[in-house]
């Protein structure tokens, strides 16, 4: 058995978390076109790499680096980064420090400092009048060289809100006059060349990348970064989890520190239930990614100042079942997608996506609706300021039987507002 193919769910961690990780900043940032920037650049930089004689481990790493270059955005203001027309300069200062800001949250990551300065660095111009740092020709490491010339290329061809996809012929006159200066000259010819010979295809996997990733994909990433991930679980994952709660909740202006207020109350509960250590730790993280869904919803209905239409609102019931679907994909988090996707399942049967009633829907799932609601109710949103914690509790304690569940109603319903404002306190961000 080859172990380059064939390695531990465990060792799949990294790998997998890193992916989703990716699938969710797409969702984040744009529209969602087929085949999303952060894997078109992530495939390029193999290919390029990889006609360079990279090293095996160096082609993983550069990977992952395309798929992540553009983490720091969450730390950008979404009305800026949802602009329709040019940005002004003040705007435009605010988004260069995406790159610092995703440099800081790699390298939080046990064992990604490496991939951390390839993003700091991905703005790096060849003359030296890039960004963050003002690395100058060699200075750049040739792996930042690569991921830059990728970015720019499948830029130009991904529509904008503030531009339609350009033709290929005009993103290679655009590269061209920025060969000497932006780019390094021999790389853009590199990069240029593969395009025409159709190796690098925009829009779509090419044969050569499928063959690569067989070659040197699909082994685990957590070999060349620590010793951190090996024989890491769920509870290895937290790192990450925190992470893409913060992605999660960045979508929406009303939502920031939603997901965490959820799982703090959802452990607290599972806690005062005395549930089994994994169930307490499974009510903690679904209760961090429950909303992952909600990425799929535009921006504009989440932060409509008014009551969204019947069109709209059916659009967001949909969000538990993007939750499930983006997060089955982790090997580690497969009873966490299912608990995440039942979120909205109504004790009686009458909730949504599908109408389970609560025999047949998880009890951290149901954990999960009473924290979710107390703290919707009590956050503002676009259209209503945020309500009194005594409406939260009439709420759920009318809706015992129908909507939640009995014992987990009543472990809510026993504990005072003041402890679960002061349990949010302690973990403010």
């Amino acid at each position: 058995m080859d172990d380059k193919v064939f390695y531990s769910d465990r060792e799949k961690i990294l790998n997998e978390s890193l992916q989703t990780l990716a699938l969710v900043l797409e969702y984040n940032t744009r529209d969602y076109p087929a085949h999303q920037h952060a894997i078109r650049v992530g495939e390029g930089c193999v290919i390029i790499g990889e006609k360079l004689g990279l090293k095996p481990d160096t082609l993983l790493r550069m990977y992952y680096a395309g798929l992540l270059h553009d983490i720091g955005k969450i730390s950008v203001d979404q009305k800026i980064l949802a602009k329709k027309g040019k940005l002004t300069d003040h705007e435009f200062e605010i988004i260069k420090k995406h790159t610092i800001y995703g440099s800081r949250i790699l390298a939080s990551l046990p064992g990604l400092n490496e991939l951390a300065l390839w993003v700091r660095w991905h703005h790096e111009w060849w003359n030296g009048t890039g960004y963050p740092d003002g690395l100058i020709g060699d200075e750049i490491p040739i792996e930042v060289q690569i991921i830059s010339v990728i970015d720019c290329f499948d830029s130009l061809q991904t529509p904008r809100l503030d531009r339609e996809r350009l033709p290929q012929e005009k993103a290679f006159e655009i590269l061209e006059s920025e060969s000497g200066t932006h780019f390094n000259p021999e790389m853009l010819k590199c990069v240029l060349e593969m395009v025409k010979e159709k190796t690098l295809l925009p829009g779509k996997s090419s044969e050569k990348f499928l063959e690569l990733k067989e070659k040197y994909l699909n082994v685990s990433l957590s070999r060349f970064s620590s010793g951190y991930w090996e024989g890491s679980g769920m509870a290895g994952l937290y790192p990450i989890i925190r992470l893409f709660a913060q992605v999660i909740d960045t979508k929406n202006q009303y939502t920031k520190g939603h997901s965490l207020r959820v799982s703090i109350l959802s452990k607290f509960l599972a806690e005062k239930m005395g549930m089994h250590p994994k169930d307490i730790l499974r009510a903690e993280i679904a209760g961090l990614l429950h909303d992952a869904g909600k990425v799929t919803v535009p921006t504009e209905i989440l932060d409509k100042p008014g009551q969204p239409t019947e069109e709209e609102w059916q659009m967001i019931k949909k969000h538990p079942g993007y939750s499930y679907h983006i997060l089955k994909g982790i090997t580690a988090l497969k009873d966490i997608a299912k608990i995440a996707g039942c979120h909205h399942e109504k004790y009686d049967g009458s909730g949504y996506p599908l109408k389970l009633t609560g025999d047949k829907t998880h009890i951290i799932s149901q954990i999960i609706s009473i924290a979710d609601t107390y703290d919707a109710v009590t956050s503002a949103r676009a259209y209503r300021e945020g309500q009194s914690p005594q409406l939260a509790y009439k709420i759920i304690r009318e809706g015992i039987g129908t909507q939640f569940h009995p014992q987990v109603a009543q472990a809510f319903l026993d504990t005072s507002a003041k402890y679960i404002n002061a349990l949010f306190d302690l973990y403010r961000e």
